[in-house]
């Protein structure tokens, strides 16, 4: 008998032990056939059909190679019977030889199924051990991430309270240290570096624990208007005029006001910073029957490649001395309000940043636990 899969359903462990059941139980079926007179046909025909219950435990319990080796040797067993006592009625002789081919194909294909089922019981075995592999490893990794997010944050915290004593300790060396002293350009130097850290750890924290979003009607218009304000004397410095596109009279929608300026502060700020040479941004707010939003475009020389695919991603940034962290903020912002932020170029050059949010913000519930 063929060698047992283990595992497989309704089988014995090991061939020796199916052998031990079905090769009495086609002796038995063989002696009952010979032993039997052939006037009693009706009892030759229950004995033939009883043959397929060894053929079947065969291809059970061993597969393709178990029903067929089982159906092969009740056709061994069978044949002499019909040789010898059915050779004077031709047509009942025909008939057990096509019993006989039925043995074969039942065997053969039972066995068959029976693989595939297998088969396909072990692909899920092993999926089933993939997901949880999976699971196990992702949920190891959440495990670590959140001990990381709470260790950052802790250093974060503790880095800003140093970095205050030591700008406070540069402020008195300022008021000591002449101004013709060429010592004095170390110092400004020094302060301009802490307030770099400084904001690298205020916005770093503005990553890693977001503010609640805290909805009321705001007019976007309005915070267009305050951001361009905002952002004017900067822009200036660089030759950039900023300019709201705020023709158009909107409603109000709901969203978290502060949050919305910062996040449209940091993407003005960033198209500010993208044209050294001068140029033009352009804030316009719009609204359709199911989201508002605001497009911040320039006239910079636009977003490579690589830049459209990691602009949101932190600490990416092609600024020299720039965080990285201001469109990270946005996006996340963006995204706590169920909106969404994304960068392309424009037709003519330039990059567009679009800030969408929804008209139906989700209901309270819903949006905690999102």
């Amino acid at each position: 008998m063929a060698s047992t899969h283990e595992g497989a359903i309704g089988r014995p462990g090991r061939a020796g032990a199916s052998a031990a059941i079905i090769g009495p139980a086609l002796l038995l079926i063989s002696l009952c056939h010979y032993l039997t007179p052939a006037e009693y046909y009706h009892w030759h025909v229950i004995y033939q059909q009883i043959y397929y219950i060894p053929i079947l435990l065969g291809a059970v319990w061993h597969g393709l190679r178990g029903g067929i080796v089982t159906a092969t040797a009740a056709s061994v067993l069978y044949i002499p019977h019909v040789l010898l006592h059915w050779t004077h009625v031709p047509q009942y002789r025909f008939s057990q030889i096509i019993s006989i081919l039925m043995f074969l194909i039942f065997g053969a294909l039972g066995g068959h199924l029976i693989d595939r089922l297998r088969q396909e019981r072990e692909a899920q075995r092993r999926t089933a051990v993939q997901l949880k592999n999976a699971n196990d490893q992702l949920q190891a990794t959440f495990e670590r991430l959140r001990l990381l997010d709470r260790l950052s944050a802790g250093m974060a915290h503790e880095i800003r309270n140093p970095l205050g004593s030591i700008a406070g300790a540069i402020e008195i060396l300022e008021n000591e240290i002449a101004a013709e002293d060429p010592k004095r350009e170390f110092v400004l130097i020094l302060q301009k570096e802490i307030q770099r850290l400084s904001t690298i750890v205020t916005r770093y924290l503005d990553l890693v624990k977001p503010s609640q979003v805290e909805r009321s009607p705001e007019s976007l218009v309005e915070i267009v208007r305050s951001v361009v304000s905002l952002t004017a004397k900067q822009a200036a410095r660089q030759n950039v005029e900023v300019v709201a596109d705020d023709r158009e009279s909107l409603p109000d929608v709901m969203v978290d006001g502060q949050l919305i300026r910062q996040a449209l502060l940091n993407l003005v700020i960033n198209a500010i910073q993208a044209m050294p040479g001068g140029g033009t941004v352009s804030v316009r707010p719009e609204m359709d029957s199911d989201n508002a939003r605001i497009v911040v475009e320039d006239d910079g020389p636009g977003l490579s490649e690589e830049s459209l695919q990691k602009a949101f991603e932190p600490f990416y940034t092609t600024k020299t001395g720039g965080t990285g962290l201001g469109l990270s903020i946005a996006f996340q912002i963006a995204t706590g309000h169920h909106g969404d932020l994304r960068a392309e170029n424009r037709t003519g050059g330039g990059a567009r940043f679009v800030l969408q949010l929804p008209l139906r913000p989700p209901a309270a519930g819903q949006e905690a636990s999102a």
